[in-house]
């Protein structure tokens, strides 16, 4: 961090850089560079109020004074901000405040564990030895492709894990030492490599490495220590055996049926969540191979056959899925065909699944709910196993964009017509979103301030939700003052969106390697656990690291199988304003759980560009010190700088 490009261009407000790097020091609040007042960024009044009171004008003179004028942006009165975080205002003159790098403000973790199917066939998996020369490796791949009139780039990666606990029905049929169930993402789509190596590729290869249609499911039974249980695995074509697939030729890109799969579970089954267009999702069901349990489901295949309309009826029926490859030990059933949750429109993603109990019956069964947004907090009821039909002329009308044919005949529509039931409307609370509990460097007033913010201001989904109660709120932060009786907390994602001055030949170059696009960053957020579900917290931003190696080899504090391609995370960093931080670029959550037998510690899954999956350890405490932190640990410090 102690670089010459930190600080430069300071006026009278010059940065102090803290002893351990982890954080910059300057005597204007985060509050003030991330406020708004009428939409307005109150950082940008600053400093045209600097400006125009001439060339002797202190920025924090001008900040008082907004801070006094402008409603919305008290906090850029360094006096209220202080008073805003409870912090004693005679501190006010030594008192400066903190901007966090974002690989040194993550939460504390313990037991990281990266993911590695053995299943996948070696012919399958990218040869460490060609990655050196990946540019070739991917030619070869494709021209393997187009020779042998096979559709998709034949190699696969695995990542972005999804976690559950297994619910006891479930549970009863599989090995004793069966805690978790683990899904992934299988697919040759990846951004393993450095950016140069893709933007270098010709375009028909590039199409092939993107835009690939393949895109299976992957599941695993874990032990307690998340460690897969051997044979337990299966990598399942869900698409085909369902009759899903998107008709293609040979060699031909097109975008995949399903890409992200995630699994919850909801009133003690385990659904499966998967993005198309919109979200898709169907109930699972587990069995040991050669049981009885499964013997008499039909194969998935036999009802969906390509081509050809299912009976009626059918499509509520249970199916068993074949392994493409595994499956040794482990059986996978679909309770019937997907539904669709359209209630955040087409083209949503990523929603997060969860229940509470039923307030006014509490031998009901629990209330299902889908977020769709987290800022503003959208947040809908759901009936899962339930369904409306509606007409292909009305999915087409919703999925239509302007610009392109009008008429198409997609398999997936017969699931996009299945849209799935709701219970009232969709919950939306206030527009305004909380300030952070801390801030980043991002914020610094010689970083990104004000409507300068690089990373976009309504994060993702993200991960939810686990249940953080009342006492375990009070552990290791400041929300004694918070009379709630329990909280739900989840984790989101934001990223630097890609924007038309990024395609310009006339912007400078420079400008653009300062906000590199499409580089992530994460945080937690808390809300009620009922509707409108308010939200009432969230932290500052952070990432998830990089599986530390040794050479080429996993650091001995790295659990799970080895995985080579854990190595390639470290191409690609997240990077801004120059300056690189160790942690991937792109860090997606996928799921966030509490642990099976210790409630007061916390799972997360999350993959690495798109490259390798890893899961960590966080105790709930580490979390509320994120969201409620103590002022002068996380927000100020005291200094005679």
């Amino acid at each position: 961090l102690v670089s010459d490009r930190i600080g430069s261009g300071s006026s009278s407000s010059s940065s102090i850089v803290d002893q351990t790097g982890a954080y910059i020091l300057s005597p204007i609040c985060g509050g003030c560079t991330r406020s708004k007042s009428d939409r307005k960024a109150c950082f940008d009044m600053v400093r045209r109020k600097q400006k125009k009171s001439g060339e002797n004008a202190s920025l924090v003179d001008a900040a008082i004074i907004i801070g006094a004028e402008r409603e919305g942006c008290e906090l850029c009165d360094p006096a209220k901000c202080l008073r805003h975080y409870h912090v004693d205002g005679g501190q006010l003159n030594t008192t400066k405040s903190k901007y966090w790098r974002f690989d040194r403000s993550s939460p504390k973790f313990s037991k990281p564990t990266t993911f590695y199917l053995q299943s996948i066939p070696t012919e399958l998996r990218i040869p460490p030895q060609r990655f050196g020369d990946i540019e070739k490796y991917f030619y070869e791949r494709h021209n393997y492709t187009l020779q042998n009139k096979l559709i998709g780039m034949q190699y696969l990666l695995e990542y972005n894990p999804g976690l559950v606990v297994i619910p006891p029905l479930e549970k009863a049929k599989l090995p004793k030492e069966a805690c978790y169930l683990v899904s992934l993402r299988v697919t040759p789509a990846n951004n393993c490599f450095e950016q140069k190596v893709y933007s270098e590729l010709p375009k028909d290869i590039w199409k092939a490495v993107y835009h690939t249609g393949t895109n299976h499911l992957g599941l695993a039974l874990l032990d307690k220590n998340y460690q897969i249980i051997e044979g337990y695995e299966t990598v399942i074509e869900m698409d085909v055996q369902l009759d899903l697939q998107r008709r293609t030729t040979v060699g031909s890109s097109l975008s995949p049926t399903f890409m992200d799969y995630r699994i919850f579970v909801l009133n003690g089954r385990i659904y499966l969540h998967a993005n198309g267009e919109t979200v898709h999702v169907t109930q699972l069901s587990l069995s040991m191979s050669g049981s009885d349990d499964l013997k008499r489901t039909r194969y998935c295949d036999s009802i969906y056959i390509i081509g050809e309309d299912v009976p009626d009826g059918d499509m509520e029926k249970p199916c068993r899925m074949k392994s493409l490859y595994g499956g040794d030990k482990l059986e996978v059933a679909i309770g019937s065909q997907f539904r669709t949750i359209w209630s955040g429109g087409a083209y949503g993603k990523n929603y997060a699944l969860f229940s509470i109990p039923n307030r006014t019956h509490p031998n009901a069964p629990d209330s299902i709910y889908a977020e769709i947004d987290i800022f503003p907090h959208h947040v809908h009821q759901i009936l899962p196993d339930e369904h409306n039909m509606i007409s292909r002329h009305q999915v087409f009308e919703r999925v239509w964009k302007p610009g392109t044919r009008k008429r198409r005949n997609f398999p997936i529509d017969i699931v996009n017509e299945r849209e799935m039931k709701t219970v009232g409307n969709v919950t939306e609370n206030r527009e305004d979103i909380p300030l952070p509990s801390f801030f980043n460097i991002d914020a610094h007033q010689d970083w990104f301030p004000g409507s300068d913010a690089p990373f976009k201001e309504k994060p993702h989904g993200g991960a939810c939700c686990v249940s953080f109660s009342k006492d375990e709120l009070n552990l290791g932060g400041t929300r004694q003052n918070h009379d709630e009786s329990n909280l739900l907390v989840g984790i989101g994602h934001t990223k630097v969106t890609w924007k038309p001055w990024y395609g310009k030949d006339n912007v400078p170059q420079e400008q653009k390697d300062r906000v590199p696009h499409t580089h992530y960053v994460t945080l937690f957020y808390a809300f009620d656990p009922y509707p409108p579900f308010e939200i009432r917290a969230r932290s500052g931003y952070f990432c998830l690291g990089h599986v530390p190696m040794i050479g080429d080899k996993f650091s001995s504090t790295e659990g799970g199988k080895f995985n080579p391609h854990s190595i390639l995370t470290h191409n690609r960093n997240l990077t801004q304003n120059f300056e690189n931080f160790d942690c991937p670029q792109m860090s997606f959550v996928n799921s966030f759980i509490e642990k099976a037998d210790d409630s007061s510690k916390t799972a997360i899954g999350y993959g690495l560009n798109d490259c390798t999956g890893r899961l960590v350890e966080v105790d709930k405490k580490d979390i509320v010190r994120l969201l409620y932190p103590e002022p002068m640990d996380m927000v100020f410090e005291q200094s005679d700088d």
